[in-house]
Order: C-alpha cells, then structure tokens, then sequence
C-alpha cells in the first residue's frame, strides 16, 4: 500500500473535492482518482460513491472507517519522519517545565556529561503544554508534573518525586503567623489562580470540593509562575503551590495545608510509547534517574 494514498484519501473526505485535494499536493486530478481507485482494490470495497452531486453523502461507511485509521496511520508516519530525522542531527529535543526547572537544571548541568550537554535541546512550558508536545512527536522526553501519578495513554512515565502543595501568602496577610490552615477557613480568601497549563488548577479545585467553598479569585490564568508569587508579596491575593517552588522567597511565607487529601505534585519523567532511545538519550535518561 502506498502510504500517500492514505493522504490523499484523507484529504479528500475532509474536503469532498478532487479538484481542491489535487491542487493541495500539487498533482493531477487523474492522480486522486486513481488513488482512490487502489485503495478500492487494496480492501475490496467501495469508498467514494459514484455520485459527486450530494458532496455530503459522498463517503461510505466503509470510507469513513477507513478515514478515522487513516488519520492514525498518517499521524505515526509524520511521527516516524519526525524522530528519523532528529536521530541524524543527533538532538536530545527535552521538555522540563519551569516549576521542576528551577530544582533539577542545575543538578541536570553537574551531572550530565558535556558532550550530551551540547546536544540537549531544553523545551521549557508548563506540564500540560509539554505532554501535548510530548503526544505530538515535538520533544521525546520530558519531565513533568500532575497532581496524581502520570497515565496517559501512548506515554511510559517513570515517578521521579513528589512533593506537597502549600499555601503561599505575603508576610503583610494575617494567615501568615500560622504554620497549618485548613482549606475550608479559606472560603473568604482571595487566590491568585494559574493558567490552565499549569497542574495546580487541578489540586486547587480538588481542594475546594473537598472543603465545599468558592472562594473568589482576584486574578485569572497567570501565565508564569513569577508573576504569581509577585502578586502574593504584594499582598493582592494568596495562591496555592507546590513546596519546591517556594524555596528563600522573600516577602512570602508558605502555610501548609492540614486537609487530609492524597493532592501531591508528582513528577514523572516520560517518553513516548514506541520512541526508540538512542546511546546518548538512554544515558541522559539515566542521568536524570539519578537525580535526588
């Protein structure tokens, strides 16, 4: 079977036109038509109707089966042309979002040999982000945190660590004399609320269901990290955050949570199912194990 009928055929039942799917890939009409002429033959049955006039009704059923396989096909093909090629450039293409960044990239740079050093290619956004780029063949390993241990279908992921969330307050706020706080006495509080490609919505609407509040939030998917603790020490709200994020922040003191909830950060290093390491990636991958 030749894979770029696939393609073809793809294309054409997404826009139920050979003249439009012909012009796309740059090839003859005629070349369409017999395209979907051997894909007939390949699973013996019929595909395209006959009749062109009603565009919408134009795939059969067994088109359409074939069409939702296609699309799958053609998506682990890209993926293959993808990793091949980064395989002779020889990249280590690696994805450590910014909160895990600031506790593992020093250790990463001490204990990875320069000659890996050189090839590592560091892809830095939040976890939601990088698991997507991660599905989508753009990087091939990837650090990365949830607020429950990682499974996804398609990725191997390995636990590295975990850590607590805490409340994060400015030295100015009240709670900040406390050294524990229950989620329910912050119902009245306002929170600084993170992107959504950030983990911690998820624990912070775990909590808030656990403690049955809404509290109000006073700023909306801040996109980085920072910007949130600046928005704490100002005193304009409190957040919740994960303990390795809030090391010697000055301004602000973290309270921790005495909700008896199994929420923890928990990062995971994973790789795509079916991605083959190369020596230089298995080493840096045992690198990163190693980490503590």
């Amino acid at each position: 079977m030749n894979t770029r009928d696939l393609q073809y055929f793809v294309a054409l039942v997404k826009y139920k036109n050979y003249t439009q799917v012909a012009k796309q890939f740059n090839v003859s009409q005629p070349t369409i038509t017999q395209s979907i002429q051997r894909l007939e033959r390949e699973f013996n049955t019929q595909l395209i109707r006959k009749d062109r006039v009603h565009r919408d009704e134009m795939v059969t059923r067994s088109g359409m089966m074939l069409f939702e396989n296609a699309q799958l096909i053609n998506k682990k093909i890209d993926l293959a042309h993808q990793e091949i090629n980064r395989a002779n450039q020889r990249q280590i293409r690696f994805g450590l979002p910014p909160i895990i960044g600031k506790k593992y990239i020093s250790k990463i740079i001490k204990q990875t040999p320069d000659q890996l050093l050189q090839r590592l290619k560091i892809t830095s956004v939040g976890s939601h982000e990088l698991l997507k780029q991660l599905q989508d063949g753009k990087v091939d390993i990837a650090v990365l945190g949830s607020n429950k241990l990682l499974n996804q279908p398609g990725i191997f992921a390995d636990l590295l660590a975990t850590s607590p969330f805490k409340i994060i307050v400015s030295k100015k706020h009240p709670l900040a004399k406390r050294k524990a706080v229950s989620f329910k006495e912050l119902g009245d509080e306002h929170f600084i609320n993170f992107d959504q490609q950030y983990v911690h919505n998820a624990a912070f609407q775990a909590y808030c269901t656990y403690a049955g509040i809404k509290p109000q939030i006073a700023a909306y998917r801040v996109p980085d990290i920072s910007w949130v603790k600046e928005l704490v020490r100002q005193n304009l709200g409190i957040s919740l955050m994960v303990k390795d994020a809030i090391q010697n922040e000055p301004g602000i003191v973290s309270i921790d949570i005495s909700d008896p909830l199994p929420e923890k950060f928990t990062i995971s290093l994973a790789i795509r199912e079916g991605y083959v390491l190369s020596p230089e990636e298995a080493n840096f991958v045992k690198e990163i194990k190693q980490i503590k």
